[in-house]
């Protein structure tokens, strides 16, 4: 099968899973005729979307547009009326720059959102893909564009299956020029047999990547069984894992021994202890109790306890609300590292010996 008739097979077989599968999402289909303000719910849904589950982000995202549903009403707020909104997002400095972008947009752009890839590209916070992405889902300007799942997709479905270490065999670049082959191939089919406009065919097959993505071909649990691209015979992915499944089968040894060797079990003394193999690599943190906690997870627990001090918290208060085993002669020079980061990153201010969210 040569590449040409493969792209039409993944683009028919995509497109007809998607009649049938799509999902309704709140950012989806926004019936608004302002591009502008189109654009920047899509904005606020694609930031949202940043390491957080979608179902999590539906919720707040309406509650986030009820306090700020217009761009200019976001660029005017204070920081803490933004990361009061933002409860339940975790990952709070990700708010403060979507308020920094709605505040470029106003001020360089005369409140209206740009399109162009460059002038997008231009706001701190906006990179490739939010930027292609907001051109797709706002403006249906097709423009080829790489997330987690539409990587996977495609990877998978002309390259091949990650590697054991979840490495991607192609680099974002070559995926990118498939991406963009595939996007003109789908735009032109939908419009020859649904009557679309280019709009709507733009918005319509990256949400179905995403979807496909999100449902079919998963992470950790691709269901091979039931992905029209693998009873086609066109997904690279699914003929190499189907392949290596006989070989572990065929050396599987016939029983396995009684007990496992010594040196394959863990030890809950290691934890304890905080032993950790040499090659392991843990983000900055501590040990609480036999529980290993990374630093972005108390900075996140100051954050939501400033949330609801409208006067402020003194230090050894806050540090009691955050951690469970507070010693103030044990803890005091760590956690003032953590405070100085957040004020750092303006997420919270100090004021005499209170602690509060910045305004």
């Amino acid at each position: 099968m040569n590449r040409k008739e493969r792209v039409h097979i993944f683009v028919t077989e995509i497109w007809n899973w998607f009649a049938v599968h799509k999902r309704d999402l709140p950012w989806r289909d926004l019936a608004i005729p302002d591009d502008t303000e189109r654009a920047y719910r899509i904005l606020v849904s694609e930031v949202m979307l940043q390491q957080t589950q979608v179902s999590r982000v539906i919720v707040i995202y309406k509650r986030f547009l009820e306090a700020f549903p217009t761009l200019s009403a976001l660029a005017k707020a204070s920081n803490r009326d933004v990361l009061i909104a933002w409860r339940g997002m975790g990952y709070n400095s990700r708010a403060l720059r979507l308020r920094d972008a709605a505040k470029t947009i106003m001020e360089d752009f005369s409140g209206i959102f740009p399109k162009t890839m460059e002038e997008l590209q231009s706001i701190k916070g906006i990179g490739h893909y939010t930027a292609a992405a907001i051109r797709n889902f706002a403006f249906g300007i097709p423009t080829p564009c790489i997330d987690t799942n539409i990587r996977r997709v495609l990877h998978r479905t002309f390259v091949g299956a990650e590697d054991g270490d979840g490495a991607w065999r192609k680099k974002d670049d070559y995926l990118l020029k498939l991406a963009e082959e595939v996007l003109n191939e789908a735009v032109q089919w939908r419009m020859d047999n649904g009557k679309w406009i280019m709009m709507k065919a733009t918005m319509e097959w990256h949400h179905a990547l995403m979807d496909f993505g999100s449902i079919v071909q998963t992470k950790r649990n691709p269901k091979w069984d039931i992905c029209p691209l693998t009873k086609r015979g066109i997904c690279r992915a699914a003929k190499q894992w189907n392949k290596e499944k006989k070989v572990r089968h065929a050396e599987q040894a016939p029983r396995r021994p009684s007990t496992p060797p010594r040196a394959a079990l863990g030890s809950a003394q290691d934890d304890v202890s905080g032993a950790v193999s040499k090659h392991v690599v843990r983000e900055p943190g501590r040990f609480v109790g036999t529980v290993y906690i990374p630093n972005r997870i108390f900075r996140g627990k100051i954050v939501e306890e400033l949330r609801d001090a409208k006067n402020g918290l003194l230090f050894a208060e806050l540090g009691g609300r955050v951690c469970l085993d507070w010693k103030p002669a044990e803890h005091q020079k760590w956690f003032k590292g953590l405070l100085k980061k957040l004020e750092y990153d303006a997420l919270i201010e100090r004021k005499r010996n209170l602690y509060g969210l910045k305004w």
